[in-house]
């Protein structure tokens, strides 16, 4: 009886999610949420910040939600906003992870992420953390979701993701705000940054082998040293 009230509440979050989607006109491109965000005047930065801190039920990943952001406000007050919904959505997950607890998670967790579970509950989790965060692709929202169940310290995931968001947020919406000012040079000047955010990290290999086995890429990272 309590799992079949989970799934429906499930399933009613689902559509809810769906139909706002759908009421705000929000696709699979920046361009829609340049348009939804423009039109809320005042009320831009906060609808931004939510649509940011709710991207996975609606369906859109981060990578596009901050380009859009970059169109709307710039570089500097997309990064911020970006950053805070970010962190927002982070904290959610961050909480809803301890109060399911380890085992339920663990349960569902890939194989080739459960090394970095370890990892993570180790005083390198942090810098791990920020790194993951940070890094312009990868599954963030898992990172999340695993140091709510190590002995990370919250006010050290709150630091940790909060820098990550920052370099993730910056990557993109520096790109975005490039596209609105139409110029070549610029587009491209975006496009290396974005390509030096993926490569800076896998030229050490501590963050290399953990960012590879993130991604599938890698059976499992080299142990913490200490």
């Amino acid at each position: 009886m309590q799992r079949g009230r989970v799934v429906i509440g499930v399933v009613a979050l689902v559509i809810g999610f769906l139909l706002l989607r759908r009421g705000l006109g929000l696709e699979f491109d920046p361009e829609s949420v340049e348009a939804t965000v423009s039109g809320m005047g005042l009320w831009a930065p906060l609808v931004y910040v939510g649509i940011v801190a709710f991207r996975v039920p609606l369906g859109l990943p981060s990578q596009l939600v901050l380009v859009g952001g970059g169109i709307v406000f710039g570089t500097l007050f997309g990064t911020l906003y970006g950053a805070a919904g970010l962190l927002a959505s982070a904290v959610l997950l961050f909480m809803g992870a301890r109060y399911t607890g380890r085992e339920a998670l663990v349960a569902k967790l890939p194989g080739r992420l459960r090394p970095i579970l370890e990892l993570a509950g180790t005083r390198a989790g942090a810098l791990s953390l920020a790194v993951g965060t940070g890094y312009p692709f990868g599954p963030i929202t898992m990172y999340h979701l695993i140091a709510g169940v190590t002995g990370m310290a919250f006010a050290a995931f709150v630091v940790a993701v909060g820098v990550g968001s920052l370099v993730r947020s910056a990557t993109f919406t520096f790109f975005g705000s490039r596209l609105l000012a139409g110029e070549i040079g610029g587009v491209l000047q975006a496009t290396a940054v974005i390509a030096a955010v993926v490569v800076v990290p896998l030229l050490f290999p501590r963050s290399r082998a953990w960012l590879l086995q993130a991604l599938g890429r890698r059976s499992a990272p080299p142990p913490p040293e200490g």
